[in-house]
């Protein structure tokens, strides 16, 4: 084994990266990091007895460490995203370091080093542009055009960075009004905007019947449906980049409660000693533009749902609920519109649920209520 060492000590060993990350990637998009590790002359094989160590930092703090031993001179650093989803998801944007150090003993001088640093950003999404471009163009939303909304309807958006944004709102006089925007929550790597649109209501009688929202290159347009419908349920979701999004259904709301009984005899009598409730609600998106069509499927996709009670003006987050079973089929056919239907139960075993901070019956007056 001296020997051996020694033979290698009279080597230099080079780490090559062949494949690294960009300077900025999204979780579901990291490649695989791949680099060579041989002598600067001799044989090969002797690379494939001396190992390197990887490092891995998130932000400062290190998450993994390893050694790793070449075949064929070449190591590759597979599947990071499994490694690395579960941290960008906590704060939307993390700072990556990997670094690579030949083994102390590999020989007489200083051991080879090479050093890969990337800002990895939360998405579950396979998006097909560069990440910085999307973060610096886009919203961090999945609808791909305009929202519609109403005046009485809470709306925020979400973006990486700290760019200053604004709205400029158009009114049926054919007048624009500009408003400076503030952040509501966010932090240094990413900030979140309140963009209702009571709050771009005209002081004069003109009506709002739009406006956009930018921020540094970013634009995003909201339209106004002026008919103002009832809604039921509201939801509040966990989009694919790990934003609150808001959806807000036009259809039939319907709560189907079913009750499975569990009977013995005790004594004499016959009792119900188990009744195990469980409440499924039924919804109806309503009518929805074929861009809203493709962005509503981010309901259906996401981990983290919760309703949104109103009461006496305000809303409420209220219980966490799971989407049990959905319908979101559309077509090309100019003449129809997409509008989609899903099943939704409480998360919680307990559906024994009294929610005080309701107003009246389940929101309005498209709410049906059905009994089996």
């Amino acid at each position: 084994m001296v020997s051996l060492l020694s033979e290698y000590k009279k080597q230099a060993f080079m780490i090559t990266l062949l494949q690294s990350l960009p300077a900025t990637c999204f979780s579901s998009c990291i490649p695989d990091v791949i680099y060579s590790f041989t002598p600067s002359s001799g044989d090969i094989g002797n690379a494939s007895r001396i190992g390197t160590t990887v490092t891995i930092t998130i932000d400062g703090k290190e998450i993994f460490s390893e050694r790793f031993f070449p075949i064929d001179g070449k190591i590759t650093l597979a599947e990071l995203d499994r490694l690395l989803t579960p941290y960008a998801r906590q704060n939307l944007s993390i700072n990556l370091t990997i670094k690579i150090e030949e083994d102390d003993y590999a020989w007489e001088g200083d051991g080879g080093t090479a050093t890969i640093s990337s800002k990895i950003i939360y998405c579950e999404a396979d998006i097909n542009t560069p990440a910085t471009d999307f973060i610096n163009t886009h919203f961090l939303t999945m609808l791909d055009g305009e929202k519609q909304t109403a005046l009485n309807r809470l709306e925020y958006l979400h973006y990486i960075g700290t760019d200053k944004a604004s709205v400029i709102a158009e009114y049926d006089d054919g007048t624009t009004k500009e408003f400076s925007l503030s952040p509501v929550g966010g932090n240094s790597r990413y900030t979140t905007i309140d963009v209702t649109p009571s709050k771009f209501v005209s002081d004069t009688d003109s009506c709002l019947l739009g406006f956009w929202v930018q921020a540094g290159q970013r634009k995003f347009r909201f339209s106004i449906d002026l008919d103002e419908p009832d809604c039921a349920p509201i939801l509040v979701f966990e989009n694919s980049f790990g934003c609150d999004e808001l959806l807000y259904c036009t259809g039939t709301h319907t709560v189907a409660p079913t009750y499975k009984r569990s009977q013995g005899y005790i004594g004499k009598y016959n009792r119900n000693y188990e009744i195990a409730e469980t409440r499924t609600f039924k919804a109806d998106t309503g009518f929805l533009t074929f861009a809203m069509a493709n962005w509503a499927d981010e309901l259906f996709r996401s981990k983290s749902i919760h309703v949104v009670n109103f009461k006496d003006g305000h809303p409420n987050i209220g219980k966490e609920v799971i989407v049990t079973d959905s319908k979101s089929e559309y077509n090309n056919n100019d003449e129809s519109m997409p509008r989609f239907t899903f099943s939704y139960q409480y998360a919680q075993r307990n559906h024994n649920v009294f929610d005080t901070l309701r107003s009246g019956r389940i929101f309005d007056n498209t709410f049906d209520n059905t009994f089996e």
